[in-house]
């Protein structure tokens, strides 16, 4: 039992995630109450001028990142571009956050040892069958199945409606804030985890394995983001979780499923294959005019599966949330990594608590690239 839970134990509301269990996380929806007609499609306003713009803007550092097969000759073709100022600053800055050397704490050694002692630093480890592998490549994500059980799904799911609570207005701030959507940054990292009870969403090995597979051995943890829609909301703009298109994989995440993942509770949709396009949604069109990111896209597939399991992603893989139609809570904690030169979601070193990190591994500081 979840030491940081209440006395009585977890309630059959609280493993449903409803009644009383939805109270506890209003506020940090930002939310007065649930609405009484669930059915009503609750989508995201996009301003045509903004997205009209975002379009362009996307769409220019995507041939711009993708030309070049180096960070050098990115660097290069954006110090020589000849567009106008106006249209070349935006995007200056979004690739130079990313093209300003590298900006891993650690030496590389640090995360390959880690590879090493975890059992997958050869690309071919067991740890990830032929199957999971040859699904993360060629539809850009994996079910890596049931891992999580019954005991741990209730303390994990008391410990984060505890944070939610307790966090209010502010919880999710770190990372974002969307209305109706209940967030918590940086779990794994923060005090709520001073007993290792969250550490299987970031350090467990088939997870790493699927990460590994991916990036390559050199990784490093960016963030950790609890998201729960409330029930009438959830539907998100078709994304990727970088932003422009691009050559080869910088960005790995994974879903732990903490409710069931049904049609009817706001599944996470995606997009097979997308992960190969070199194109970000915000930068895609569709009849020669800005791509409409609420709409279905054509191909995609709504991901369900039972509590206690893990979906594992190319984050170039166009997804995106869907509306919780449900009367009940879809509890799910994101765990998201980064190639290890890359800058990461957040600042680790400010967000992790002390005492979390006097317990940590050896392997589990390479992953979260601190010392």
């Amino acid at each position: 039992m979840d030491s940081q839970a209440s006395a009585n134990g977890t309630s059959a509301a609280e493993k449903q995630g409803g009644g009383a269990e939805i109270a506890r996380y209003l506020t940090a929806a930002h939310l007065a109450e649930i609405p009484g007609d669930l059915s009503t499609p609750r989508l995201p306003a996009i301003d045509p001028a903004l997205r009209a713009a975002g379009q362009a803007r996307v769409a220019f550092a995507t041939r711009i990142w993708c030309a070049g097969a180096t960070d050098a000759e990115r660097r290069e073709l954006l110090a020589n571009c000849d567009a106008e100022a106006a249209a070349l600053e935006p995007v200056r800055k979004m690739l130079n956050r990313h093209l300003s050397g590298a900006a891993n704490r650690l030496p590389p050694d640090r995360i390959e040892a880690a590879c090493r002692e975890l059992g997958i630093d050869d690309a071919n480890n067991p740890l990830l069958s032929p199957a999971e592998r040859k699904a993360l490549d060629e539809d850009g994500y994996v079910n890596l199945g049931p891992i999580l059980t019954a005991t741990q799904l209730d303390a994990m799911r008391q410990r984060l409606g505890n944070a939610v609570e307790g966090e209010g207005t502010v919880a999710g701030h770190e990372v974002s804030q969307t209305r109706g959507i209940a967030r918590v940054s940086g779990t794994v990292i923060k005090a709520l985890n001073t007993d290792g009870l969250l550490d299987p969403f970031s350090f467990h090995p088939k997870l790493l394995a699927a990460v590994r597979h991916v990036l390559g051995p050199r990784f490093r943890y960016s963030s950790t983001n609890f998201h729960c829609p409330l029930p009438g909301y959830g539907h998100q703009a078709i994304h990727a979780d970088w932003g422009w298109g691009v050559r080869d994989a910088e960005v790995v995440n994974a879903i732990w499923l903490l409710d069931d993942f049904t049609e009817e509770n706001g599944p996470t949709r995606v997009v097979p294959g997308s992960h190969r396009w070199r194109q970000h949604p915000m930068g895609s069109t569709e009849g020669g005019a800005p791509r409409d990111l609420v709409a279905p896209v054509p191909g995609e597939v709504h991901l369900t599966g039972v509590a206690g399991s893990c979906i594992a992603y190319n984050a170039h893989l166009w997804h995106s949330g869907t509306q919780n139609f449900s009367p009940h809570l879809r509890r799910a904690q994101h765990a998201f990594f980064t190639r290890a030169e890359r800058p990461t979601q957040t600042e680790v070193p400010a967000l992790l608590d002390p005492a979390v990190f006097e317990r940590l591994s050896r392997v589990q500081r390479a992953v979260l690239d601190v010392e």
